[in-house]
């Protein structure tokens, strides 16, 4: 874990100033430390006091910006490099109903794992105090992460809080970890009447859909029970589908999780998550491309693909993309930005008054174009003037 910390250009910057209270690296950077792996922006530490008053050293000490949650006695660190460091003053938690947003009062650290989801995730290593340099682990998670077991840290931790299901879908599909058989069962339980309305599990499921581990993740949760996701056979190529058709050169980029909820999900499912109302039409726009498709691929000239596609949204295409319509490739890359070299003005300038004619004539020209029948200027003059004349 030292040797960890060293190497990691924030941690080993990071001093805690004398007199601080106790310190703690938590959660996933432990997890990921433990098992070798690269963790991502974030750092979640405990401390055993004034989190907010630290967080503010820590910002002055290492030019960070910091957002402090009073109310909460939490605070955020935020650097220039996209990375941040969320101090989390140590807890406890209380339910008082299922779905409800939990009560905490101060605690200590083994307060602090204690109320955790998982117990790979309820690990600590103290980072300052006299005990600095220890591992703290009262629930066994090093010997789950050496087991590749995603357990749950207490019995009923689903019926608190819902979107731990999720969660749990997402950290075994990432970590390649299974369930065991009491966390799994728990599981079960709460996926068969997960509420997606419900902001906290769709915030979980936009998580998942961020990784590329989705589809392992929803493969788990149909394995469990869920009837939310789409039971397509041809959901898996797809989602596999959607990195490549993503780095095709020309390629539009919407946000990879919204597309991953229009392959992923039963589309009345994806309809009724409490997603923002773009998300959702991208999901929609995903599923008008995958209709689409066929279409596409019956289609025999570029100008017809170019007529089927232009005034389609980014997601419709790439739908239609991972949906086997590989000419949508083609229309990325050359097709859909090609420039005839006559415009608007020579048409005017050759004698074409503005108006209907003007447009007709550059349909006719870009289809030409696009086709391979008008290789020179002249050529592409010609069939634009004739495109125009045709007035009745």
């Amino acid at each position: 874990m030292r040797d960890w910390i060293d190497r990691d250009p924030l941690l080993s910057r990071m001093i805690i100033p004398p007199g601080a209270p106790d310190v703690s690296l938590v959660g996933g950077a432990v997890r990921d430390a433990l098992l070798g792996v690269t963790h991502g922006a974030d750092v979640d530490l405990v401390v055993e006091g004034d989190a907010i008053l630290l967080a503010r050293s820590i910002g002055r000490q290492m030019g960070g910006r910091v957002i402090a949650h009073e109310r909460f006695g939490t605070a955020r660190v935020e650097f220039a490099h996209g990375r941040h460091v969320d101090m989390v003053g140590a807890r406890s938690e209380h339910y008082s109903s299922p779905g409800a947003l939990p009560e905490v009062t101060p605690g200590s650290l083994a307060d602090d794992l204690a109320r955790r989801d998982f117990t790979v995730n309820a690990i600590a290593f103290r980072l300052s105090g006299d005990r600095a340099g220890e591992l703290v682990d009262p629930h066994g998670g090093r010997a789950d992460i050496s087991d590749e077991c995603l357990r749950a840290l207490r019995s009923g931790a689903f019926r608190e809080d819902p979107s731990r299901a999720i969660r749990a879908l997402r950290y075994a599909a990432r970590l390649g970890f299974r369930m065991d058989e009491e966390t799994a069962g728990e599981v079960r339980v709460c996926i068969a009447g997960l509420d997606l309305s419900s902001p906290r599990v769709a915030d979980e499921l936009r998580r998942l859909l961020h990784e590329d581990s989705a589809d392992g993740a929803l493969n788990l949760a149909v394995a469990l029970g869920a009837t939310w996701v789409d039971t397509d056979a041809r959901r898996s190529d797809r989602l596999r589908a959607l990195p490549v058709a993503l780095a095709r050169p020309g390629a539009p980029e919407p946000a990879h999780w919204a597309l991953r909820l229009g392959v992923g999900l039963a589309p009345d499912a994806a309809a009724s998550v409490a997603f923002p109302q773009w998300s959702r039409a991208v999901a929609v726009g995903v599923r008008e491309g995958l209709l689409l498709a066929p279409e596409l691929l019956s289609a025999e000239r570029p100008s017809q693909v170019d007529c089927l596609l232009r005034d389609r949204s980014a997601a419709t295409q790439i739908g239609a993309c991972i949906g086997g319509a590989g000419c949508v490739s083609d229309w990325w890359a050359s097709w859909r930005d090609a420039i005839p070299d006559v415009n608007g003005s020579d048409l005017v300038a050759a004698g074409i008054p503005p108006g209907p004619g003007i447009g007709r004539a550059l349909a006719a020209l870009r289809v030409a174009l696009l086709d391979g029948l008008a290789a020179d200027r002249d050529s592409q003059m010609a069939i634009a003037l004739a495109a125009a004349g045709d007035d009745s």
